[in-house]
C-alpha cells in the first residue's frame, strides 16, 4: 500500500514538472499583444519579356528543321532592325519529333508521318514604347507563336526598404494603439517576420489579322502597375 502511494506522489511530481513549461507558455501568450501591416506599392513597369515559339512541320525531319532555322532567323533579323541587340534575344528551347497525321480525306490512303519542329524564344527588353510594333512585326511571320508578354520591374528591390519600413511602422502603430486601449505598457520585441512579394503583370497575346500595310496601327499595350508588397507580422510582450 505504502509503495503504491509513493509511486503516485512520483507520478504527480512528473506530472506537475511537464506541464509547468505548457503554463508558461500560456501566461507569456497571454502578456503578449500580436498584430500584422501591410505596405504596398504600385509602380509602372520598366521591362517587358516576350515569349515566342516557332514552329515549322513538313514531311521529313530535315526539311522540318531546316525550315525553322529560316524561320529563327527572320524573326532575329526583324528584331534587330527594330533595335533591340542579340543579348535581349534567347532560345529558351528547341525539338524535333514525329507524328502520325490522320488524312482526312478517306480515299487518301495510309496516314501520313509528319516532322514538327519547335524553337522558344524569349526577348526582353526596355523600351516599352516598341511593344506593339514589334508584335505586328512578329504577326506576319507565319511560324511564330506569341505565347505572352511579360510585363515586369528590372529591380524590385529598390522599392524594398521602402515597403518594409512603412509594413514595421504600421505593425507597430496597431501594437501601440492596442496597448493604450487596453491600458497596458509595452514592455519588449518579443518577433518580428517579413514577407516581400513584387507580382508581375502577364498579359496573353492572340495573333490577329496580318497588318497589310506598314502603317497598320499598333497592336495596343496598356499594362497595369507593377504591385509590391511587404507584410510585417510582429508581437510585443506586455510589462506586468
Amino acid at each position: 500500500m505504502k509503495s503504491s502511494i509513493k509511486i503516485l506522489f512520483v507520478l504527480l511530481a512528473l506530472l506537475l514538472v511537464l506541464t509547468q513549461p505548457a503554463l508558461a507558455a500560456d501566461t507569456q501568450q497571454a502578456n503578449t499583444i500580436e498584430t500584422s501591416a501591410v505596405s504596398v506599392v504600385n509602380v509602372d513597369p520598366d521591362i517587358v519579356k516576350i515569349s515566342l515559339a516557332i514552329r515549322t512541320e513538313e514531311n521529313s525531319g530535315a526539311l522540318s528543321e531546316g525550315n525553322n532555322a529560316i524561320a529563327v532567323n527572320k524573326a532575329i533579323d526583324m528584331l534587330i532592325n527594330e533595335g533591340l541587340t542579340k543579348d535581349e534575344i534567347k532560345t529558351t528551347d528547341y525539338s524535333t519529333y514525329s507524328y502520325l497525321k490522320t488524312d482526312t480525306d478517306k480515299s487518301a490512303g495510309n496516314d501520313s508521318r509528319v516532322y514538327s519542329t519547335s524553337s522558344g524564344m524569349e526577348i526582353t527588353f526596355k523600351e516599352l514604347d516598341k511593344v506593339g510594333e514589334i508584335l505586328d512585326e512578329l504577326a506576319n511571320i507565319s511560324e511564330v507563336n506569341v505565347n505572352s508578354v511579360n510585363y515586369s520591374i528590372q529591380d524590385p528591390e529598390m522599392y524594398k526598404e521602402q515597403v518594409i519600413d512603412s509594413a514595421i511602422a504600421g505593425a507597430k502603430q496597431n501594437i501601440l494603439y492596442s496597448a493604450k486601449a487596453l491600458g497596458l505598457e509595452l514592455d519588449q520585441l518579443g518577433y518580428l517576420r517579413i514577407d516581400f512579394s513584387s507580382n508581375s503583370d502577364i498579359q496573353p497575346y492572340t495573333r490577329g489579322a496580318v497588318a497589310a500595310t506598314s502603317s497598320a496601327i499598333p497592336q495596343p499595350q496598356n499594362p497595369d502597375k507593377i504591385t509590391i508588397t511587404a507584410t510585417a507580422n510582429m508581437s510585443y510582450s506586455v510589462k506586468q
